[in-house]
């Protein structure tokens, strides 16, 4: 409705709303947001989830890993207690109680997906970088505690 005020028409306080639209792009972005809906790169907003053939992102072609290889499922629960409690740091169990036939206590440097037992190279992509696996990991060589110190990507020569 129209009001006439001192000859000039005017309109109620609500009608500003009702002329321009009310701009729903900020509640649209707080409620995408709210559901976890990431924009691509062309600001568009997706669902949130990642498709079915598509991993992880995997930006990385190496991990710098560190392990401790025991044969007994037992063992390997018994110092990931220690270390857990803060009886003995990782590198100092590695040293005392890695079984690696290597003699590198536990360090296995920048290692490619190809050169690492796949059940191995599963359950550190599910390791933070820095930190360790609390769970012990059967392979073809025993039971493993699991570091990775660094995710890196190295060039093809």
């Amino acid at each position: 409705r129209l009001r006439r005020t001192r000859g000039h028409l005017s309109l109620p306080p609500y009608a500003a709303s009702l002329r321009m639209g009310k701009d729903r792009r900020k509640e649209k972005a707080e409620e995408s947001e709210s559901l976890g809906k990431k924009a691509d790169k062309f600001g568009k907003k997706g669902d949130g989830k990642i498709a079915q053939n598509q991993g992880p992102d995997k930006s990385f072609t190496h991990q710098t890993c560190r392990h401790i290889l025991v044969q007994k499922q037992s063992d390997a629960l018994r110092i990931s207690e220690e270390i857990h409690t803060g009886k003995i740091s990782f590198n100092e169990a590695a040293f005392k109680y890695s079984e690696d036939k290597a003699g590198a206590h536990g360090l296995l440097g920048d290692k490619a997906q190809n050169e690492l037992d796949p059940d191995f190279w599963a359950a550190s992509i599910k390791c933070k970088e820095g930190d360790w696996l609390r769970e012990p990991v059967k392979t073809q060589w025993g039971w493993h505690l699991i570091m990775v110190q660094a995710r890196i990507t190295k060039k093809k020569k």
